[in-house]
């Protein structure tokens, strides 16, 4: 990835692996699922983005960055079959919250130096969303 500002995405995601899986061989799967079940992404953004605080805005803040990263193995998977893996997340969103665990995005930023113009930093922020339920 060539891009400067970049966001990583690991999570775990049971339900959006068995959505994803539908429309991909193994082979494919294996670059953004690591053997333990995780899902390992990096996407390019154009600007800082705001933390998300729950699950719902990882979801949607996901498919904005699929569907901006159309190159990456995960973002032509969506592209090819954006309308099915729609439905399937729609019709399954109840299972697909809640199968949110262990999610942390680090996002990198690079920026103009204020004191010389002509240099740029670098800005590293993390999210870590946890999870815990309850049993009523």
């Amino acid at each position: 990835m060539a891009t400067k500002n970049y966001i990583e995405i690991h999570m775990t995601n049971a339900v959006l692996i068995d959505i994803f899986s539908r429309y991909a061989d193994n082979t494919v799967m294996t670059e953004f699922v690591s053997a333990n079940g995780s899902i390992d992404l990096k996407f390019s953004i154009n600007s800082p983005i705001e933390p998300p605080n729950c699950c719902e805005h990882i979801l949607s803040l996901l498919f904005v960055l699929l569907e901006s990263n159309p190159e990456t193995p995960i973002g032509k998977i969506y592209m090819a079959n954006q309308i099915e893996i729609l439905r399937d997340t729609v019709s399954r969103l109840a299972q697909v919250i809640d199968s949110f665990s262990n999610i942390k995005l680090s996002v990198y930023i690079a920026k103009h130096d204020g004191k010389n113009p002509n240099t740029e930093v670098f800005q590293h922020t993390e999210f870590k969303i946890t999870r815990t339920k309850s049993k009523s």
